[in-house]
């Protein structure tokens, strides 16, 4: 016979498995947007986004890049995906133009500091 601590235990344990389960993956910028939609409201977001861009100017990733020469003037929009060591796993676009092929690879492998969870997606916007 199960007690009813074990079945209070297990059902704490399926609800923080649950909590703790990671957001789907990313296929494209629109499931990357969607994705980065449901985690812009998690505990621990708006700091980590704070701590990421606080990085990402220490190591000049934007300017050392050499992408805001290509297509100047316009906007793109990027969605990086950063996985739970902190590495920027995935990069995706709402554009194909050079600027954003080079910001893509410009960010992609980059080592920023440990997310709150993940997959953690970051959106930013380049001129």
């Amino acid at each position: 016979m199960i007690s009813t601590r074990a079945i209070a235990y297990g059902c704490a344990g399926l609800l923080i498995a649950a909590c703790a389960a990671p957001l789907p993956a990313t296929e494209n910028f629109q499931s990357a947007l969607a994705l980065f939609n449901r985690a812009k409201d998690l505990p621990g977001f708006t700091d980590y986004v704070s701590v990421f861009v606080r990085s990402q100017s220490a190591q000049h990733l934007d300017k050392n890049s050499g992408c805001y020469e290509k297509n100047v003037g316009q906007r793109v929009s990027l969605i990086l995906i950063v996985d739970r060591s902190g590495r920027i796993t995935d990069s995706y676009s709402d554009s194909k133009a050079a600027k954003a092929k080079c910001f893509k690879a410009a960010y992609k492998g980059v080592q920023m500091p440990i997310p709150p969870f993940s997959p953690f997606p970051v959106q930013l916007a380049m001129r």
